[in-house]
């Protein structure tokens, strides 16, 4: 395993964060126990999970497979909707502070490392958010603040806010970051290496249309490959045409194609560590055996070449449902 600093808090991450969404969802807790448990041993201390996963199995089965090693552990979890009430979700404080109350009952722990703003609320100014996220941090429920998928404009207010009234700023951002979408390239991504804020991206495998499973003439017969979303955001013929090349790649240095998508990723030194949502243990074997791939810059340039900017996709509160949800 690799190992890097997450930004500004001194917190050594591994460079693979698991990413536990399916959970209790896709992976029951035996099955999912098994695999946080091979994580450890392969070196894995960075664990992802929200409020809403499995409707609050992910959290459960998480902090009942690491509580004995909780202090080897970075845990990061997420706060925006309810899987109880949809009219409560947001970043209200009072909504916040319930909702990290019962994440940290869920997980059997006092803390976690980071707690992320799952979304920009609108309704929130930026002065509340972080006052409410720096309540927690004095309480000692949380060590560090968050953000996913925000606009760079969000992002910088937060951080003029919080140097204005000399509160605890967001230390790290989790966007939406892959191969066939790479919008956050354009001021996101620069922000963040100007004030060493880490970037943790979701969706490393584009909801696995980079495993090279999805094929333009035939999809695999899943759910996700029937969701709106997916077929939104990742299965335009454009989309094809860089898999397409994903493929050769992986070809010709016999690897996977999942790898040489985590291997392009791994090679940008902007990103601290991707968030790999894994439901097979080969899946993560080979996860971690991609730190070792070396991607040549005309490897890098080919994959690259045919992307086209697109709209942004993936922001503010307009998902969940799917077992309450599964980025």
């Amino acid at each position: 395993m690799k190992y890097t600093k997450l930004g500004k808090t001194g917190i050594t991450v591994s460079k693979i964060c698991l990413g536990t969404m399916m959970f209790g969802y896709v992976l029951d807790e035996k099955k999912s126990k098994a695999l946080i448990n091979r994580a450890l041993e392969l070196g894995i201390n960075f664990f992802d999970t929200a409020n809403i996963y499995s409707r609050g199995r992910s959290e459960e089965i998480l902090g009942s497979a690491i509580k004995h090693k909780r202090d080897q552990i970075i845990i990061a979890t997420k706060v925006f909707w309810s899987f109880r009430d949809p009219r409560g979700s947001g970043l209200s404080r009072s909504f916040v502070l319930q909702e990290l109350q019962n994440s940290l009952d869920r997980l059997q722990t006092d803390y976690v490392d980071i707690y992320y703003a799952h979304r920009y609320d609108p309704s929130v100014t930026a002065e509340n958010l972080l006052r409410t996220f720096n309540i927690a941090i004095d309480s000692g429920k949380i060590r560090h603040i968050g953000g996913s998928t925000l606009h760079a404009w969000e992002l910088m207010k937060s951080l003029w806010v919080a140097d204005k009234l000399g509160l605890e700023p967001i230390q790290i951002i989790q966007p939406q970051y892959n191969l066939l979408y790479r919008e956050e390239e354009r001021e996101m991504f620069p922000l963040c290496a100007d004030q060493n804020i880490a970037i943790a991206p979701w969706a490393p495998l584009a909801q696995g249309v980079l495993t090279g499973r999805y094929k333009k003439d035939h999809l695999p017969d899943t759910p996700r490959s029937k969701d709106g979303d997916i077929q939104h955001w990742f299965l335009r013929d454009k989309d094809f045409e860089i898999v397409d090349r994903l493929i050769e790649v992986a070809e010709q240095k016999k690897v996977k194609p999942a790898q040489i998508a985590l291997a392009w990723l791994f090679s940008k030194e902007v990103i601290t560590t991707p968030v790999v949502g894994i439901s097979k243990m080969e899946h993560l074997e080979q996860a971690v055996e991609a730190l070792d791939i070396e991607l040549t810059q005309e490897d890098q340039e080919y994959l690259e070449e045919l992307y086209q900017p697109r709209e942004l996709i993936g922001h503010y509160g307009g998902m969940p449902a799917a077992g309450d949800r599964q980025e």
